[in-house]
């Protein structure tokens, strides 16, 4: 039932291919689930003001989810791998939603621990690893621009998302704002992926796409090139992409959570410091599709080494923040980074260990994904609580990814 019937012409070619029908429903649901997950800073000093809580006690809330997260992802991606991914995104997703607005009515901590970061953290698994695990399915050539394309949605969600939580937190409240989310989520995403979201044919996409070609040094000739999660875990690479992906997420959760209130602390209006996190989006839109389309040409090791020595030097440069020109720029920059960074985690996955299993290999390389935005968020939390800045922090981050950096030249295939 979800798989494509073949329509090719004696040439092999006809029609549009169907890989970018489910590129461009991917990209408006992971634009609406990752939106949410930028929207988190706006809700982070009303929340704060009604309840007194201290930074770090609502940066538990993001740890609690991405340790859920972390928890949960491997066994999703490989439940997606074995039953499609069709109804998994969807359960997922609505678990998402109803965490949202379960959250908007919270009264404790603990409620909201449970809501946003149990419910939430599982509902996570739709937003990257389940659609962009879909997309490498579909594409060989042209798989770098595909994933480059599709997670531009992320970049639109972070523009948008974000703006219309705070236009809807100003007006109405956190809670109202928090509700109209949760509503969003289950409404574009469910919908778009009951429409949408086939299985792969292979004779139907090598028609269009030509043969896989996996550039794993361990496989042999002959060997069977799609290696399962358990292979995959005794490789260096598999634990080389880990690596990079933790630090890589610890300083993206730090900033998409901190950005805003330590923008407001400078004297930037709530506004003003949300429209920093659409120019992040934005910008991440341009990585995105400039680090897809050179992936394909130069190889995704030295996009990948450029852009994390970019998000690196942006870091350390953050605690120089003084005007609202100056935090533009920074946006401007680390989105550009940022967003091509987050397409060759992927990208590398399906290249290096084949696309038979990539649910559960994305899947394990996730669970870095969660371990890094559960620590980063609630790490800077505790250090502003204690000293007041958040320069610590920031250094600290810095040097994670500067290491991560270093951990790409052991993604290169041997000589």
């Amino acid at each position: 039932m979800n798989k494509i019937e073949l329509d090719v012409a004696p040439d092999g070619k006809k029609g549009i291919f169907y890989g970018w029908i489910m590129v461009t429903g991917v990209f408006f649901m992971v634009a609406i689930s990752c939106g949410s997950f930028y929207s988190f800073g706006v809700f982070f000093v009303p929340i704060m003001k009604e309840f007194e809580w201290s930074r770090s006690v609502l940066s538990g809330v993001l740890f609690v989810s991405g340790i859920t997260y972390a928890a949960s992802v491997p066994l999703i991606g490989a439940m997606a791998d074995r039953f499609g991914y069709k109804w998994v995104s969807i359960v997922t997703a609505m678990m998402m939603g109803v965490g949202y607005i379960l959250g908007a009515r919270a009264q404790t901590v603990w409620e909201m621990y449970i809501f946003i970061g149990l419910l939430q953290g599982i509902g996570a698994c739709a937003a990257i690893p389940l659609p962009l695990s879909m997309i490498a399915n579909w594409f060989v050539k042209r798989q770098g621009l595909a994933l480059g394309i599709a997670s531009a949605g992320i970049g639109t969600g972070a523009a948008i998302v974000p703006l219309l939580v705070t236009f809807t937190e100003t007006q109405f409240g956190w809670r109202t704002a928090m509700t109209v989310l949760g509503l969003l989520i289950m409404l574009i995403y469910v919908s778009i992926a009951l429409l949408v979201i086939r299985r792969p044919d292979t004779r139907y996409i090598a028609s269009y796409e030509g043969q896989p070609q996996v550039e794993l040094e361990q496989t042999k000739a002959g060997a069977d090139p799609d290696i399962s999660l358990f292979q995959a875990l005794t490789t260096r690479h598999f634990w080389s992409l880990f690596t990079i992906f933790g630090f890589c997420i610890f300083c993206v959760g730090l900033i998409i959570t901190h950005l805003v209130p330590f923008a407001r602390d400078t004297g930037l209006s709530p506004m003003s410091a949300a429209s920093l996190l659409t120019i992040m989006g934005l910008c991440s839109i341009v990585g995105r599709l400039t680090a897809g389309f050179f992936s394909d040409r130069i190889g995704a090791n030295r996009v990948l080494f450029s852009g994390l020595l970019l998000q690196g030097i942006m870091i350390l440069w953050l605690s120089q923040m003084s005007s609202l020109k100056m935090f533009y720029l920074f946006a401007a920059l680390f989105g550009v980074a940022y967003g091509g960074n987050l397409v060759m985690v992927p990208r590398l996955t399906a290249t290096i260990f084949g696309v038979k299993s990539m649910g559960a290999i994305f899947g394990g390389l996730s669970v870095a994904d969660g371990i890094g935005f559960a620590l980063g968020p609630l790490l800077a939390g505790y250090l502003f609580d204690i000293s007041g800045t958040y320069n610590d922090a920031f250094l600290i981050t810095a040097a994670g990814i500067f290491i991560a950096v270093g951990v790409t030249f052991f993604l290169r295939k041997k000589g």
